[in-house]
């Protein structure tokens, strides 16, 4: 499966994290394009780990079967530990008053949502969920502080697709806490990719039952209530790109939540997001390897369709004043400047003491080297002539037929 990256000469032809020496056991050795990841799985309860084998009809294979027999050792006190946790803190959870609304940084993959949500992060004033909270939701309440200085050895510096550094610390998509909680999520993909596509109508719930629609909700606000009691009540920072599809249900549950819409021109989009999904279905991948040729391409390219077609018919859902736009190649300009005027303009308290914070975030990141990519002449057409409508509204023609929309030096100091 191509990625399209253009590899630096001075790295052709050498082992790297995304390119390994041909392993000396291929029968029974892991293809970890990117690294190796701690299976997300770890945080399932056990029935739901059950159900998740059985919807791939238990299709390991040898080389995974270690990893799956660890998954035993861990997941059943997943259950213990979320009892003890709704023993202790389900009176305060469901009795808290929720009177900070969310934020949602909302965007298609690889559009630079991470860095925008990194940003937001160093407020000393705002919250987001950790990817510990997301990883074991169900009960990080009780255990995070603790099991997770344990457990930090199985994670990674940086994530597969990327660069980006990795902790479980570090600000994560609460869509990972849903598939954790047995919810609906095209995440589930992740488990058993040879099978291709899986709950693809849970992206904006179009398809699914007023009953699913329902229990998937209540599951949000359960893990949100409980977000915010461990964040003492702080406004929190939602990300997850799947959520510029379900304003329809955001709109609903959180009235007087804010938004920041980023775009971002897809022919570095879409093989970036090749990349991030060849990268995670490769380190998650209960069978394995996870063998995407014959659908991969067309399924990033019919979700970037989807989710921005639901976004542009949904948007007018949110109220004026709490909906900030912006193009990513604008953004990485001068990110302090862009989040000093998303603040104003979504009424959003305390820039002044977080533009030092930021600043220094950035000047850390300033090191960090965005992938290239080069897609093959057909395939470029087809991704220009399916998202014409986000291509134009963004501003993104002459950009696509040929000329470059970001400098080298602006884009080089940033994450996706």
């Amino acid at each position: 499966m191509p990625d399209y990256e253009i590899v630096p000469p001075e790295e052709a032809g050498k082992p790297t994290r995304r390119r390994r020496q041909k392993p000396r056991m291929p029968a029974l050795t892991i293809e970890r394009y990117g690294g190796r990841l701690i299976y997300f799985w770890f945080g399932m309860r056990f029935v739901d780990l059950m159900k998740l084998f059985a919807r791939g009809r238990f299709s390991f294979t040898l080389n995974c079967i270690p990893d799956v027999l660890a998954l035993f050792l861990w997941v059943p006190w997943n259950s213990v530990l979320y009892w003890i946790s709704e023993a202790k803190y389900r009176r305060a959870a469901e009795g808290i008053k929720l009177d900070k609304a969310p934020i949602f940084v909302i965007g298609h993959w690889r559009t630079g949502t991470t860095f925008l949500h990194d940003l937001f992060s160093v407020d000393p004033d705002l919250a987001y969920p950790t990817t510990y909270e997301c990883f074991f939701p169900h009960h990080f309440l009780l255990t995070e502080g603790h099991l997770d200085k344990i457990m930090k050895v199985l994670l990674p510096k940086k994530r597969p697709q990327d660069d980006v550094p990795v902790g479980f610390d570090r600000p994560q998509e609460e869509e990972f806490a849903m598939m954790m909680l047995g919810e609906g999520t095209p995440y589930i993909t992740h488990a058993w990719p040879r099978l291709g596509p899986a709950d693809t109508e849970y992206l904006d719930f179009k398809g699914v039952s007023e009953k699913d629609r329902k229990k998937w909700a209540a599951a949000y606000m359960w893990l949100y209530r409980r977000l915010y009691l461990k964040h003492g009540g702080k406004r929190l920072v939602m990300k997850t790109p799947a959520n510029a599809a379900r304003l329809p249900l955001l709109t609903k549950l959180f009235p007087d939540a804010r938004y920041v819409y980023l775009a971002r021109n897809p022919l570095d989009v879409f093989p970036s997001t090749v990349k991030l999904w060849r990268a995670l279905y490769s380190v998650q991948g209960l069978h394995n390897p996870p063998y995407l040729d014959p659908w991969l391409d067309d399924y990033i390219l019919d979700m970037f369709a989807r989710l921005t077609e639901d976004y542009e018919a949904d948007r007018h859902l949110i109220p004026e004043g709490r909906l900030v736009e912006l193009r990513y190649e604008d953004f990485v300009k001068d990110p302090v400047g862009a989040m000093r005027d998303i603040y104003a303009r979504l009424d959003i308290e305390g820039f002044d003491q977080a533009e030092g914070p930021m600043r220094a975030f950035v000047g850390e990141r300033k090191e960090h080297r965005v992938s290239r990519y080069e897609l093959p002449g057909p395939l470029k057409r087809k991704v220009i002539d399916r998202l014409k409508p986000y291509i134009d509204r963004f501003g993104y023609r002459e950009a696509v037929e040929g000329k470059s929309a970001v400098a080298p030096k602006a884009e080089a100091a940033v994450s996706e």
